[in-house]
């Protein structure tokens, strides 16, 4: 009897003792699995940030529009009509064109164009040309340009000593971003105005598009 009664405080205490142990272990392993979990919700989380990142960058940064041209002042310096058959219509036209216009870089890097040409139009025939050379509106930034162009004209006609003719501007190059990457692109801008044969002016109300 003394023998039995003595075995069974130690049958205890080993019950006992597993029983610690697989609660430590127990615990352990949900301690792991919840870290695990934290990770990997860090990481995920991290993954998707850094993806956002990257997407606004390429939209925004990256993304390459072409400058735009905006015609500020034209005059006409030089002024010369001829009527050859005594009529009361005008008949051959020579002048001088000014203009003064600005490219407009809205990118994040700068556009270097070559020659560039600006134009005069009368009756649908391009009656005085010239280029513009070269140039570079920086990032976010402008070029401010003046350019002469010689015309003359055959044939022309006005109404109310008014001739109706129109300019274009048209600009090739390429976009610089981050000085890795490049891309070519245009623009272009055609003015209709008003030539006013009493005044030799343009009148004010071009329309540009």
């Amino acid at each position: 009897m003394g023998e039995d009664s003595q075995s069974f405080p130690l049958a205890h205490y080993q019950a006992h003792h597993k029983t610690d142990e697989e609660q430590q272990l127990a615990t352990f392993k949900t301690l792991h699995k919840e870290r695990s979990n934290k990770c990997f919700i860090y990481i995920f989380s991290t993954f998707v940030f850094l993806s956002v990142a990257l997407l606004i960058f390429a939209l925004i940064v990256l993304r390459v529009n072409s400058p735009s041209i905006n015609l500020s002042a034209v005059s006409i310096p030089k002024f010369s009509l001829s009527n050859a058959n005594n009529s009361s219509s005008p008949n051959s036209l020579d002048l001088s064109f000014s203009a003064v216009f600005t490219v407009d870089n809205s990118n994040f890097g700068p556009f270097n164009f070559d020659n560039g040409t600006v134009g005069l139009v009368y009756g649908g025939m391009i009656f005085g040309e010239r280029s513009t050379g070269g140039g570079r509106a920086e990032a976010k930034g402008s070029k401010r340009m003046n350019v002469t162009v010689e015309g003359s004209a055959k044939n022309v006609s006005g109404s109310n000593g008014i001739l109706s003719l129109s300019s274009f501007v048209k600009l090739r190059g390429r976009v610089r971003l981050i000085h890795v990457f490049r891309r070519r692109v245009s623009s272009e801008i055609s003015c209709s105005m008003n030539l006013d044969l009493n005044t030799h002016q343009i009148q004010h109300n071009w329309v540009c598009e």
